[in-house]
This record gives C-alpha cells, structure tokens and sequence, in this order.
C-alpha cells in the first residue's frame, strides 16, 4: 500500500504532500517488521552462550568490551522487569524515528521562520516528513523511547517515553520557529551535546515579566533613537538601523550574559551602519556629541577619561565605556573607529584584544573577549573575513573567540542575495572553522536575546567562534536619500501586541 493512500497533506501539520504524493510511488519505504519476525535472533542457542562469555568479561572490567556492549549491559542489567511501556517498538522503528530527530538537526534549520519580510521562498527537505520514515498517521500517539547512550538533548538516555506528536511538537519548536541552528557539521560530540543540551530542552524556554519588560524597554530605546533622527534631521547621511533595531537589545543581553561568566572587557568593531545607534544606547556616547555632529557645530570638549573620536564623518567614529549590566558587574566596551573600507577593522579588533589579553596577563583569554558586527554582503564577499576567521585558532593570534554578528538585512549594497554570493547562506564561510551558526528572525526580539545569550555562552565555554546571523531587513535605502527598497511595520508595535496578548507585560 503506498503512502498517499493513508496520509492527506491536510491532516497534519507534520506530513508533507511532496514525500507523500511522488516520493512514495517511486520508492515505497517498507512497513516496519515486528522482533518477532526478524531471521537473525541473537539471543538463540548458539549466541546465548558468546553473550554469557561478554557479560562476564564485562562485569569483571567494563572496558574490556566494545562501547555498544557496555550500553547494553549498563541497560540491561537489573532492569529486564522495568522495561518502558512502548507499544511494539521495533528495531526499525527506532530506526526510522532517529533518522527523522537527526534530519531535524542537520536541516531543521531549513524549515525555520527566519525572513521577518517573508519573501524568501523555501523549499522544506522531505527530509523532515515522518511519511519518509514510513509512520503514519495512526503512530502520532504512540510512545516511542528515543535514549541513546552518550548523547544529549531528546536522544537523552533520562528523557521519558513520548508519543510520536510530543516529539514532533519539540522537534518542530525546537529546530524550525525562529531559530535556525547549524551545528552538525562541528565534529565534536562534546561541542553538539553542548548545543543540544542547549536547544533540546524538555519544555520552550520562557521569560519573566520583569525579563519581558527589560527587554522591550531597551528595543525601545533603539527604535525611537532612530525615529528622533529621522525626525529631526530627514536629509542628513546616518545609515540607520530600521528593520533591524532588536541588534541592540540583543547586544546588551550579550554583554550582560558575558559579563555574568567573567568578561571584563569587549573591543568591538562594526560598519556604518547602526554605529550611531550601538554608540548612543550601548557605548554610550553622549547624546549631545551625536546631534551637534548632525548640527555641523564645533566639537564639544570631551569629558575627562573620555575619548568620542573626530577628524571623520559620524558613523565612522568610535569611543570607550565602563557600562553597568544588569546582574550588577561592570564591563569595558572599546568601540575601535571605522574607515569606508567594509571589514577592514576585523584584524584590528582581534590584534586589540589579543593585546589586551598579553598586558592584563589574561593567559586563558577569559577577561577579554572581541566582537565583531557585519553585514551580510561584506561577510560572504570580502576576503579580511575569511582570512581573519583563520587566524583565530592560531597560536600566535587566536582571542580566545570571536563573537560574529551579522547584520542581514538581505540586501546588502542593493544586492539581491541571489546575484551577491553561491552560497545559500552569508554565514557558510564560517563553517570552514566548524563554528556554530545561529540564524535568528531579527523581528522576533526573544529569539534574538536567546541566540546571543548562547553566542555568548559557547565562547566563554569553548573559547572558539560563533557566528550570529541576524535576519532582518532595511526599512530605507542605502542613506536615507536613497529611495526605499522594503517598507514594513515597525517591530516595537509587534513585540509590545505581542508580549501584552501572552499575559507577559
């Protein structure tokens, strides 16, 4: 019998018509075939005896078998009375169901939410239909064991027994909401067991009131600092951060979250774009030193200890805070000046930081970190990127971890992504240094809290690059005396509808 005869694209959100329809009728996936039906039964006569010789060798040093035999013993062992209640859980069903979570992790990303704009037209891996693993319909509430000796997350050996739908929910939020993650190709199972313990988790991660008030108010202050320049001086060059405000939010949680796990100092180095905004609402710098650089009035005096920069256009300039963050630390932040040349600052802020770390004798490269902002063009197309991402586990240069944000806003310099690089995504050059990728929707301002707090995290843990792809869009042209390419709503009005009709604000 063939799939399309038992399962309609309509009855669940889980089944595709694409496997369903035409995979199915070329290449039928066999029904699944009980134990009791399998020809090679391993516990006849004849094995009975090998598996009496292997426990005892086992029992007298676990080590002297292979890793396989010792799962089985350790699960095996006192626990033949105690077996979980799966329904007729055959060997290829089990299988099949770890293909699907696996096809989940390598490609769940690809199913992801992540264009605030929808345009991006995505075609779903069939990968990921449970009809291509041959359950039907009629499995959805069947409860499958899913452990699986030394790995992590839903393959958890302490996870308990689920339905298929359960597992299918988690699977669904965990790897295809607003998050894409890109992990399997890091060939660690230290580092992805990390990560999955990270993104499995039993139950979505949920925020406080107080966490939802804190966040919305600093995507706030990002926004109308754009909207007041907008307002105030319409003609004049910023290139600002419409549509893709939630970058600082998400940078403050970042410092938050570094400093909370040691950080003491950041160097940070970006482009134009956004500067204006990270060197108000992050860095600090005076407001007052920003409008008179729009007024053309002379400089003011900066104050003691103070240092804004001059002899350059606005948003190229940079300056030093000590900022305070929210579990109560303070943290450096050194934003290094920016010429016109896109990425030429990448090796500046990574030959700082690895200088700061020699003189504050900062041997294990946990005091300072560097973070360094791009956009989505510069990242895929300038060649500093890629030969400053292959300095950084070099002996003589490697920071310790660079942290990459980037600012994909899918345009780049009036690009169409589909004419500016071959790669599917802009982050896939990262993969050469088998970096975790995490692409976010830029308009889901939780989702993007949620990736930076892990950014920050992976580094201070594994002491390698992450990279942050911030999925966003750009509100108006080039400079704001092009004409617009997007025009869309505002995401505070979004998250503020949001946050008050879940009952969080």
């Amino acid at each position: 019998m063939q799939r399309d005869h038992w399962v309609a694209p309509s009855q669940s959100r889980y089944f595709h018509s694409t496997v369903s329809k035409s995979k199915a009728q070329t290449a039928p996936v066999p029904r699944p075939v009980p134990l009791s039906k399998l020809t090679d039964n391993f516990l006849d006569g004849t094995s009975s005896v090998y598996l009496e010789e292997l426990q005892r060798a086992w029992e007298a040093d676990p080590n002297s078998v292979d890793e396989s035999w010792d799962n089985f013993f350790r699960n095996f062992v006192g626990q033949a009375a105690t077996s979980p209640g799966i329904s007729g859980q055959t060997i290829q069903e089990s299988m099949r169901l770890l293909l699907l979570l696996r096809a989940y992790q390598v490609n769940g990303h690809m199913k992801a939410k992540l264009d605030p704009l929808g345009l991006e037209e995505r075609e779903i891996p069939d990968e990921l239909d449970p009809a291509l693993y041959g359950f039907m319909e009629a499995d959805l509430d069947r409860e499958f064991f899913l452990g699986v000796w030394k790995m992590a997350g839903f393959l958890s050996e302490n996870r308990p027994v689920q339905t298929l739908r359960s597992i299918m929910t988690r699977l669904e939020q965990a790897y295809c909401g607003s998050i894409g993650y890109e992990y399997m190709h890091i060939a660690d199972r230290e580092k992805c067991n990390w990560l999955r313990n990270k993104i499995e988790t039993p139950t979505p991660m949920q925020y406080s009131r107080q966490r939802h008030e804190v966040i919305l108010d600093r995507l706030i202050w990002s926004t109308q600092f754009e909207n007041f320049l907008a307002s105030k001086w319409t003609a004049a060059k910023r290139f600002g951060l419409e549509g893709g405000e939630t970058l600082i939010p998400g940078m403050k949680e970042m410092f938050d979250r570094s400093a909370d796990l040691g950080v003491e100092s950041i160097v940070i180095g970006m482009p134009h774009r956004g500067r204006l905004n990270v060197l108000g609402n992050v860095v600090r710098k005076p407001l007052r030193h920003i409008f008179n650089e729009f007024s053309g009035g002379t400089k003011p005096v900066d104050e003691v200890g103070l240092y804004t920069g001059t002899g350059d256009v606005k948003y190229h300039l940079g300056t030093s805070y000590d900022r305070p963050t929210r579990g109560g630390k303070r943290i450096h932040l050194s934003l290094v000046a920016n010429p016109s040349h896109l990425e030429a600052v990448d090796p500046v802020v990574v030959g700082k930081t690895r200088a700061k770390q020699y003189y504050s004798n900062d041997s294990d490269r946990t005091k300072n970190m560097g973070i360094l902002i791009h956009g989505d063009g510069s990242f895929a197309g300038q060649g500093v990127v890629y030969e400053t991402l292959h300095l950084s586990a070099l002996p003589n240069y490697t920071t310790g971890g660079t942290i990459h944000i980037v600012v994909n806003n899918q345009v780049a310099f009036t690009t169409d992504p589909r004419a500016g690089r071959s790669s599917q995504y802009c982050t896939d050059v990262a993969k050469a240094l088998n970096a975790p990728i995490l692409h976010v929707n830029g308009d889901d301002m939780e989702a993007v809290v949620r990736v930076c707090e892990l950014a920050a995290e992976w580094r201070q843990t594994f002491h390698s690059d992450v990279v942050v792809d911030l999925v966003c869009y750009r509100r108006f042209g080039h400079n704001e005396i092009d004409e617009p390419f997007f025009h869309t709503t505002q995401n505070v009005s979004g998250y503020s509808e949001s946050s008050i009709s879940s009952g969080d604000l």
